[in-house]
């Protein structure tokens, strides 16, 4: 985060896998963002349409709504939204996950440090 930066920025990240969630959390937190977790796409959705973010990261696979119907509902009400989607599915998931174009697209497992250079990266995109 760019020194001075007076509010930190708001990042909405969304899997259904608590101990990575747990540890996304941590590491942003140490990065000095500020973060909200939620564990179903149903659950992000309330968020999103109750807080403004800066940064939706968000699984693909999940249940309820699945992180693809995430990222199409988040374009459509919220267009300047910057989305990095994430997926340990390979590269089907991927190929349909590159159709909604996310601003990036993470392979897991990743390394937490290039997660932040990505998210500095459509920060300064958006």
């Amino acid at each position: 985060m760019e020194q001075g930066r007076e509010t930190p920025r708001k990042i909405l990240v969304v899997d259904n896998d608590e101990k990575l969630l747990s540890i996304i959390l941590e590491y942003l937190q140490l990065c000095h963002y500020q973060v909200t977790t939620a564990a179903t796409g149903l659950d992000a959705l309330r968020l999103l349409r109750s807080e403004n973010y800066h940064v939706l990261l968000t699984d693909i696979v999940m249940p309820d709504i699945s992180g693809l119907g995430l990222i199409e509902i988040s374009r459509k009400e919220f267009p300047g939204l910057p989305v990095i989607a994430m997926t340990g599915y390979g590269k089907q998931v991927r190929d349909l996950t590159t159709e909604r174009s996310p601003d990036y697209y993470l392979e897991k497992p990743f390394n937490l440090n290039e997660l932040s250079r990505v998210i500095e990266s459509v920060l300064q995109i958006k």
